[in-house]
């Protein structure tokens, strides 16, 4: 069902002016809806901060799944326990994911036995359907080898050089929380493969493409069937521009 503007309006950068979210908002204030939002192993739960809180502002109920260093250093495995830990007893729920936790939200969601669920990807890897998922492709793990030291990345804001954090997040305040957040990750972390699951746990999927990183991951959604939403801007749009990515989410969970 779409209620409100089309998705390839979402797309638009001059959709994004503040009289279009506030008529969005209203067409939403009633779709109160359970997101459990699950952010990247490479990066920390206040990536998803701004946008719970715009969730919220609408009457929805918002819990940040929280990933720890500690966890990821045992593996996608032990990442996959801890995150099903903390998932409430609650049918209908939109489990979001962004990233790197891309790949490991189906089977969460499988394991947390979670009923009527929706899967929204934000910018992340798609699990295959049929054989194992890598959780990085083999060319960057290569690349990643030669940065890591006894066998630990450096902080993912390091990987691309000194200005690119102050490219995805200009605000300085914002910028310092995120960068305090960031684990070094065992580079053992991405050798890593997801096998396929048996059943796929969720009827409705969607995805939000931020970024032309992810254009692959996007046409096997659009493959899939899935609602496909286009915020295009840069990878952590959803700390610089929360309220339009909170919109593109609930316009993906809701639309098929």
């Amino acid at each position: 069902m779409n209620r409100g503007i089309s998705c390839e309006r979402i797309l638009d950068a001059d959709c994004s002016s503040t009289t279009l979210l506030q008529h969005e908002e209203q067409q939403y204030d009633a779709l109160m809806s359970k997101f459990l939002l699950l952010h990247s192993p490479l990066v920390g739960p206040s990536t998803w901060k701004w946008v719970a809180e715009e969730l919220g502002r609408s009457g929805n109920e918002v819990t940040i799944l929280v990933i720890s260093p500690s966890a990821t250093a045992q593996g996608w495995e032990q990442v996959v326990k801890e995150v099903v830990a903390q998932v409430p007893v609650e049918n209908g729920a939109v489990f979001v994911a962004h990233s790197g936790a891309g790949p490991l939200l189906p089977t969460i969601v499988e394991r947390s036995r979670s009923l009527g669920s929706s899967l929204v990807f934000v910018d992340a890897g798609v699990p295959a359907e049929t054989g194992n998922t890598p959780l990085m492709p083999e060319a960057v793990l290569e690349h990643l080898a030669s940065l890591a030291e006894e066998g630990l990345l450096p902080p993912w804001s390091e990987w691309f050089g000194p200005d690119v954090m102050a490219s995805l997040i200009p605000d300085a305040t914002k910028r310092e929380l995120i960068v305090s957040e960031l684990p070094r990750i065992p580079l053992d972390y991405f050798s890593g493969l997801v096998p396929p699951l048996r059943k796929w746990p969720a009827d409705r999927n969607g995805y939000v493409l931020l970024s032309d990183a992810y254009l692959d991951d996007v046409e096997e959604a659009r493959h899939r069937g899935w609602t496909v939403v286009k915020l295009l801007g840069k990878h952590l749009d959803l700390v610089t521009r929360a309220p339009e990515v909170a919109l593109a989410i609930i316009q993906a969970s809701s639309s098929n």
